[in-house]
């Protein structure tokens, strides 16, 4: 802090005084004890903040798998798919047939087929190998197949069942276990018919 003095003896001088800051004031650049211990607060809580976001990161890993998927779909749609991840001999098996992980659908049609989740991945790959939701092939007969286990449009005749249905890929899973329930087994695929999706598979 600086005051001026006016010394009424000599006229025209001004005298400035400056006081000195006390001890560990911000001019100084000094950090006052209440400052420093505050800092290591701070500090430590950051750490423990970050470990637990760490832990949290590492447990929801262990239990969930995420994909990625556009986020739009004639409408918006979430970007993000999250699905429990199964442990079953099975699915670990499955995993091995595809070098690689499961992803967040593979995963749920794992969980929907239980001890065929091998089979059910490999007849999904042989009809759709890149895996996509929004997808269709021409038939010779004049039907189109559709959708993550390309169901065929025969199967539209349904009530409650259309075509933006199959186009949505865990409908689409719902909707082969269902089929595959009714017909006690993978027979409504042409490709497990002949046998090509044992190309999926490893023995």
């Amino acid at each position: 802090m600086a005051r001026t003095h006016r010394d009424p003896r000599r006229k025209g001088v001004t005298v400035v005084i400056k006081r000195r800051p006390p001890w560990g004031a911000a001019s100084t650049g000094v950090l006052t004890p209440g400052a420093a211990h505050s800092g290591a607060l701070t500090g430590g809580l950051a750490l423990v903040l970050g470990a637990v976001l760490v832990v949290s990161l590492v447990r929801f890993h262990a239990r969930y798998t995420v994909s990625f998927q556009s986020p739009v779909r004639l409408n918006f749609q979430s970007p993000i798919v999250i699905a429990p991840r199964t442990k079953t001999q099975t699915a670990y098996r499955a995993q091995t047939d595809q070098r690689h992980s499961l992803s967040a659908y593979q995963q749920y049609a794992c969980a929907k087929f239980g001890a065929e989740c091998r089979v059910a991945l490999a007849i999904q790959r042989a009809e759709n190998p890149q895996g996509k939701c929004e997808i269709y092939h021409y038939n010779a007969d004049g039907t189109l197949d559709w959708g993550y286990f390309q169901i065929n449009t025969v199967h539209l005749k349904r009530p409650g069942l259309n075509l933006r249905d199959l186009l949505d890929c865990k409908t689409n899973i719902d909707f082969a276990y269902q089929l595959y329930l009714e017909n006690h087994g993978f027979t409504p695929w042409a490709t497990f018919n002949s046998g090509r999706y044992r190309r999926y598979l490893r023995d």
